[in-house]
C-alpha cells in the first residue's frame, strides 16, 4: 500500500511509528483467548500485532481500497476477520468481552464513544486514541476544566487511565493536533445506578450545554423546567443552584436524576 492516498473527509491519518504501535498493543495486553475488535485498521501496522498475540482478530475498515491491500499484506489467516463497514454500522449486540483497540478519526470521536457507551456490555477493556483535548474530556476528574458529560458517563461505568500522548510524527499524513491514548476497563457494575439511562444522559448534557452558565440555567434551558422548579431539583440532590456543572460529581448527578425522576413521576 505504498502509494495508498488518504481520505480527507475519512479523517485517514496512519501511525507509522513502530515503537508506538509495540506501545498501545501492549497497553491492551490482548491473549490467545481474546478476541479483539479493531477500529480502524488502516495499513495494518496493530493488526499484525494482534495477530501474533490474539486468539481473534475482527478489522472493521471503512474503506475498501484499505480491506484489499489488508488482505494482501496479511495473506490468509483464520484468526482474523476482515470487516467492510462503518464502525458506527457495525453490529456489536452479540459480542462479548471484546477488547477494542482504534485510533478514532478526529471528527467521528464523540459519536464512536457513544457507541461504545451502548454497547459496554460486549467488552472488557478498551484503548483508545484521539485528539488530546478530546481525550482529556474522557478521563477527567470533577473539578478540573476538561471534565464533562463524556467524563461522567465513562466514570460511571468504566475505569479510566490516561496512557501518554503521541506526536504528529508518529502519523502519516501528520495531523495538526497531538493525540492521546487512554485505557478504559469495563466496571462489573457500573458505579452508581440510574432509573431512567436516556434521561441521565439528556440531563447531563443539558447540565454542560452552556459551561459558562449555572447549572440551574442551563437545566431551565435543556429540560424546559421553570427557574423556581429546578432550583428545587438541585437543592434536593445537593447541589448547589449557582455552581457550574463541572464542579459536580457523578453521584451528585445521580441525586439530581432521581430527584427529577420522582417530581416527575
Amino acid at each position: 500500500m505504498k502509494h495508498f492516498r488518504p481520505r480527507h473527509s475519512l479523517g485517514q491519518a496512519f501511525l507509522t511509528h513502530e515503537p508506538m504501535a509495540d506501545a498501545l498493543v501492549a497497553a491492551l495486553r490482548p491473549g490467545r483467548a481474546d478476541t479483539v475488535l479493531e477500529i480502524g485498521p488502516g495499513k495494518g501496522i496493530l493488526t499484525k500485532r494482534l495477530l501474533a498475540l490474539a486468539g481473534r482478530v475482527i478489522a472493521v475498515e471503512i474503506d475498501e481500497r484499505l480491506i484489499d491491500g489488508l488482505r494482501v499484506e496479511l495473506g490468509r489467516n483464520e484468526n482474523l476477520e476482515l470487516v467492510h463497514a462503518d464502525f458506527m454500522d457495525f453490529d456489536m449486540a452479540e459480542c462479548r468481552h471484546l477488547k477494542i483497540l482504534g485510533n478514532l478519526p478526529y471528527n467521528l470521536s464523540s459519536q464512536m464513544l457513544f457507541k461504545l457507551l451502548d454497547f459496554v456490555q460486549t467488552w472488557d477493556t478498551a484503548v483508545l486514541t484521539t485528539q488530546r483535548e478530546f481525550a482529556h474530556r474522557v478521563v477527567a476528574a470533577p473539578g478540573t476544566k476538561a471534565f464533562g458529560a463524556l467524563s461522567v458517563f465513562f466514570d460511571r461505568l468504566t475505569v479510566r487511565e490516561r496512557l501518554f500522548n503521541i506526536e504528529p510524527y508518529c502519523f502519516k499524513p501528520r495531523p495538526d493536533v497531538v493525540s492521546t491514548s487512554f485505557l478504559l476497563t469495563r466496571r462489573e457494575q457500573p458505579l452508581y445506578e440510574v432509573p431512567d439511562e436516556a434521561l441521565f444522559r439528556r440531563t447531563v448534557k443539558a447540565c454542560f450545554a452552556q459551561r459558562r452558565k449555572t447549572i440551574a440555567n442551563n437545566l431551565v434551558a435543556g429540560l424546559g423546567l421553570t427557574r423556581d422548579a429546578a432550583v428545587e431539583f438541585l437543592k434536593l440532590a445537593g447541589i448547589d443552584p449557582a455552581a457550574r456543572a463541572e464542579t459536580v460529581t457523578g453521584f451528585q448527578f445521580k441525586g439530581l436524576l432521581d430527584a427529577l425522576a420522582a417530581g416527575r413521576a
